[in-house]
């Protein structure tokens, strides 16, 4: 059976079609593939996210401990507010529940 020249170059690109079949997969659904590539980047944009807001808390509690160490009034005011310190003089109402 012998082919013509278009047929033999038909044959052929059906073949390197198939072929490629397997690694399309690969580059789509494989480890190293497009859906996994998506999956990585939406994770490391939620940890980008997360980064931005403990750097934002870290820097709320530097100023805070600043704030602490200078400001004797902050200090009064979270002795009063956290630990129920009241001053000299001052007159405490507890009321019940």
């Amino acid at each position: 059976m012998k082919l013509s020249v278009k047929a033999r170059r038909e044959l052929f690109w059906i073949l390197v079609f198939i072929g490629c079949l397997p690694l399309m997969y690969l580059l789509l659904m494989g480890d190293g593939g497009f859906v996994r590539l998506r999956q990585y980047q939406s994770q490391l944009r939620e940890v980008r996210l997360q980064n931005t807001h403990l750097r934002q808390k870290y820097h709320s509690f530097l100023g805070k401990i600043e704030k602490l160490k200078t400001d004797p009034n902050e200090v009064e005011r979270v002795a009063r507010e956290l630990y129920n310190f009241a001053r000299q003089g001052d007159i405490i109402i507890t009321l019940p529940e």
